[in-house]
């Protein structure tokens, strides 16, 4: 060992870390970080949608009606995935959230997320009436809650660290 190891003690301050499932509290922050972000993914995902439906079968020479069939079935899936990711996404920053006891403007940032969570997954649900799925939706693709769920969760975690 070094001196400057031996100087320091080591480093005992992350054994008392709260761990749930044996995951550190911090580790679920960093998952729950590398979740929304494959979540967010979308923004980039629907420009570039619109486009290859728009310019992609000429662009890459392929019949119309077949490639905009299987872009579409591909959207499908990834809208799929980003549902679940979204919802681990949540699930996860709420885990993160209790074990560490946070600080009210990430709690704040948490319940916009779970907002976004619902009326994403409304809009997938058959059972409500149109008009709830319509408010849902308006409510989803708004992204001044998204942009206010990341700003509140970047301000608390910038208070509690």
């Amino acid at each position: 060992m070094t001196s400057t190891a031996i100087a320091d003690g080591g480093d005992d301050d992350d054994d008392d870390e709260q761990k749930i499932l044996g995951i550190e509290g911090e580790d679920l922050g960093n998952i729950a970080l590398y979740l929304l972000i494959a979540t967010l993914m979308i923004v980039i995902w629907k420009p570039t949608f619109k486009w290859l439906r728009k310019y992609g079968p000429e662009r890459f020479d392929k019949e119309p009606r077949e490639f905009k069939r299987k872009l579409g079935v591909f959207n499908r899936r990834f809208m799929k995935i980003h549902n679940w990711i979204g919802f681990g996404t949540a699930v996860v920053g709420t885990i993160h959230g209790i074990v560490l006891e946070w600080h009210w403007t990430l709690w704040a940032g948490m319940a916009a997320l779970w907002i976004l969570v619902f009326s994403g997954s409304m809009m997938q649900w058959r059972w409500p009436p149109k008009e709830v799925r319509k408010g849902a939706r308006l409510l989803h693709l708004q992204r001044t809650l998204s942009v206010v769920a990341i700003a509140l969760l970047l301000i608390g975690h910038g208070i509690v660290d």
